[in-house]
């Protein structure tokens, strides 16, 4: 629910998103401070921006003497921001195919209201940092650096923070039932959800931050790094993204069978306590480089979240016992589903509570099939590389239209809910997929994953 707010808020004060970073979870708050240093991230298969990882150690204390150095702050409001939101979704589905009756039902709803957030801005310009750096020698000694993978460090100079005490209210419920009834086999299966949530702000959470990048020079002194392009963050991608990514989830489809129960159903619960995808991203994304994950992460998360993610770690081999600084004992197929795993977590953070709802509909509706395939067709179509016009020979019959015409009225609710917040509609009179106007297109590669790895375990 935090970083459904900040996304939100930065979304809106920087639209581009060229500037901003959105803080992740109050949790990082206390680290997303000026002149606080940050850990670069590998960039994520659903991001074209960089990613960082907020830590306790600022640039004054890897320089010598920099308890010293004044940088000179200023600060100003900047702007205020309210939200109240509303959305439902109901389906029915019902199929007679000889033997085997199906009915089920799929509906959910939810709410967000955003009290008046008022913000201020603490700055420190480039410029003022290169003044006063200029003489100051970087200590090699110091943890922070050994640790250094190169000579770059990131640093955070502009701040966003809440200036007065804040409150998000989030309710979500989702209710699906299928059931099957085959000659005289009866399988029940249910998924009912139901939250209620409210987080205060205090003042002076961190909402969003700037980040400038700066090198360490073979005098040890720190410059900043010119050379960077703001136009990297906008650069389009022509190459299949879908081949890695589906390489990457293999370890899914290749899962045996009695595991792949046990992992849908935590999953599922996940999906019902969204705020448990941060924790987890924090906790399995330094196993991805070869790090120990930082376990006291889970001291500062609320119970129900903290359940999910321990039953998570629980399934993937990982225990929070190990002492700081050992290795994890992995194996080269704990690794690959580890990393799976991370993928799917990652592809469900860059979605909204209410498409986590429909997904799990999906799942329980037996549509994430035919999703994954019209899914496929968007990326192929739109993803920002070449487009090939297609012509079909006599006979032969257009994927796109075959698949919307299969879907029962229900599945496509379901399935138009879903893509309408990637910028996408069906139309069911002409069987097509289209581009909503006047509507911003998200990436359609983090459903791409998530339908795909849902669909693998329910094989």
């Amino acid at each position: 629910m935090f970083q459904s707010a900040t996304k939100k808020i930065v979304s809106e004060i920087d639209p581009d998103g060229y500037t901003l970073f959105p803080v992740k979870s109050p949790y990082h708050s206390q680290n997303c401070k000026q002149l606080h240093l940050l850990i670069k991230k590998k960039k994520s298969f659903f991001s074209r921006r960089e990613s960082y990882v907020p830590t306790p150690f600022t640039l004054k204390d890897i320089l010598i003497d920099g308890q010293d150095l004044d940088f000179g702050s200023s600060s100003s409001i900047i702007a205020c921001y309210s939200e109240a939101f509303s959305t439902s979704v109901s389906a029915q589905v019902g199929v007679d195919s000889g033997h085997v009756d199906v009915g089920g039902h799929i509906s959910g709803s939810s709410s967000k209201a955003m009290s008046c957030v008022e913000m201020r801005k603490h700055t420190i310009s480039e410029r003022t940092l290169l003044d006063v750096v200029k003489d100051g020698k970087v200590n090699r000694q110091h943890r922070f650096v050994k640790e250094m993978k190169n000579n770059m460090v990131y640093v955070i100079l502009d701040v966003i923070e809440t200036e007065q005490a804040c409150s998000v209210n989030n309710s979500a419920k989702a209710e699906t039932g299928m059931q099957f009834l085959m000659k005289l086999l009866k399988m029940e299966a249910e998924l009912s959800a139901s939250r209620e949530r409210k987080l205060t702000f205090p003042a002076g959470t961190s909402i969003a931050y700037k980040v400038s990048e700066m090198m360490i020079s073979s005098s040890d002194t720190l410059e900043l790094d010119w050379v960077k392009s703001f136009s990297r963050s906008a650069r389009v991608t022509t190459f299949d993204r879908k081949e890695p990514l589906a390489a990457s989830l293999a370890e899914l489809t290749e899962m045996c069978a009695d595991k792949k129960p046990l992992f849908l159903n935590v999953i599922f619960e996940i999906l019902r306590h969204s705020d448990s995808l941060v924790v987890l991203d924090e906790l399995l994304d330094p196993i991805m480089n070869d790090l120990q994950p930082d376990f006291q992460v889970l001291d500062q998360t609320e119970e129900d979240n903290r359940v999910c993610v321990e039953k998570m770690l629980d399934l993937l081999g990982i225990r929070k016992e190990i002492p700081p600084g050992e290795p994890l004992a992995l194996t080269a197929e704990s690794e690959g589903i580890i990393r799976a795993i991370n993928i799917l977590i990652q592809s469900l953070s860059e979605m909204d509570a209410e498409t986590l709802i429909l997904l799990a509909s999906s799942v329980k509706a037996e549509i994430t099939s035919k999703q994954l395939q019209l899914v496929t067709i968007i990326d192929d179509k739109w993803s920002g590389g070449i487009q090939y016009l297609r012509a079909f020979k006599e006979g032969e019959e257009d994927p796109e239209k075959v698949l919307i015409t299969q879907l029962t009225d229900e599945e496509f609710e379901i399935t138009q809910h879903m893509l309408e917040e990637f910028g996408f509609q069906l139309d069911r009179e002409s069987a097509s997929l289209l581009r909503i106007k006047d509507r911003k297109q998200q990436d359609i590669i983090a459903l791409f994953a998530a339908v795909y790895a849902l669909n693998a375990l329910c094989d």
